[in-house]
């Protein structure tokens, strides 16, 4: 193993009920949203305060620290929350492990992520789960009230998407789980610790700078009420994103510089947590498909983008990137027909989504 577990149990009681779990069919990735906080420290609340609440595992600079056993129940996501059995078909604290990434304070990021990372791929190793399909963000679960881990690692440069892919590329090279073998088996490789390309990123974000980190905070910014009409989220910081962050800043009392550094993620990450009504995104009762466009596709992209299935630019144009955000949706409802066609039935499921977040 490219890095030691610890393995050092909360006592039985409301953040640990004993109970055990059913199978993983899942991970879920949080962070604890106190900055500073370490893994032990963590430990010695929930074992001494006992909260309703925990999860299995805190990682921090210097452990991988089980503080529950992976075959047990831990309450990382809020059980009158269904989003989990509808991409999963169960519920997360009972068949999901939650993974927990301390950051801040006097914590090494880069240690602390990299061992975030080789975790994660550690679990998909243990109970064969894929890379592309059994990782989900808890802001994706949650998200009227949770962007985690996002919080966490926006802050330090790093995409969700950037993150999934070190995850990916850990597990293909370190673990004999992620290997094509084909026909013969291949050997197990020497596990390694993954190579940290994303905390290249460095903050404040300003105009010039490009990549998928840009992009989700251009999204972001559209979410939050201050589109971006010309280019959309398209990954490049120019003008119209500079001009953009500046109407954001000032509406929300912070230095108006146009820099995205971290106080302005961390009140952009506020404003998105807190609950928007379902009936700020109106959705066209007509059939919508590729080739469409106009007002009403628009209504349609940012009602996808609400409930995080992301269509791209809100561009009014229904292309391949709507339609795979469509399609995606549609995947998760037996119901549903995956052909990517916004009809009256997808028009109704997305509706509860919503309404689910009030």
């Amino acid at each position: 193993m490219a890095y030691s577990i610890t393995r050092d149990y909360i006592r039985k009681g409301n953040s640990r009920p004993g109970t055990k779990n059913g199978d993983v069919k899942f991970i879920v990735s949080h962070d604890t949203g106190n900055p500073g906080s370490t893994a032990y420290a963590n430990r010695n609340y929930f074992n001494n305060s006992q909260p309703s609440a925990s999860a299995h595992t805190f990682i921090d600079d210097k452990y991988i620290l089980e503080i529950i056993p992976l075959d047990e129940v831990a309450y990382h996501v809020r059980n009158n929350v269904t989003t989990d059995n509808r991409m999963f078909g169960a519920n997360a604290n009972n068949a999901a492990i939650g993974v927990e990434l301390c950051f801040g304070g006097s914590i090494n990021f880069t240690e602390a992520y990299t061992r975030y990372v080789w975790y994660h791929a550690y679990l998909l190793d243990l109970f064969g789960l894929n890379p592309d399909k059994h990782i989900v963000a808890h802001s994706t679960l949650d998200p009227s009230r949770r962007r985690d881990p996002q919080n966490a690692l926006q802050q330090n440069g790093i995409s969700w998407e950037k993150f999934r892919s070190d995850v990916k590329a850990t597990y293909q090279s370190s673990f004999k789980g992620g290997q094509d073998s084909g026909s013969t088996p291949a050997p197990a490789p020497t596990p390694v610790p993954p190579q940290v390309k994303g905390v290249s990123v460095d903050l404040p974000l300003k105009e010039g700078d490009r990549g998928q980190f840009v992009r989700e905070v251009q999204q972001d910014l559209i979410q939050a009420g201050f589109p971006l009409p010309r280019f959309g989220a398209d990954g490049a910081f120019g003008n119209e994103t500079e001009v953009a962050v500046m109407r954001f800043q000032r509406k929300y009392g912070l230095r108006v510089d146009g820099l995205v550094g971290t106080n302005t993620l961390n009140k952009l990450n506020q404003v998105l947590s807190e609950p928007r009504p379902a009936t700020e995104f109106p959705l066209p009762t007509r059939v919508l498909r590729n080739g469409d466009r106009g007002e009403e596709v628009k209504q349609v992209q940012r009602a996808l983008k609400q409930i995080n299935f992301d269509p791209g630019a809100i561009d009014g144009i229904y292309g391949s990137n709507t339609e795979n955000a469509v399609r995606r949706f549609q995947s998760m409802y037996a119901a549903l027909a995956d052909d990517g066609v916004y009809g009256p039935n997808t028009r109704r499921y997305i509706q509860l989504e919503l309404e689910e977040q009030d």
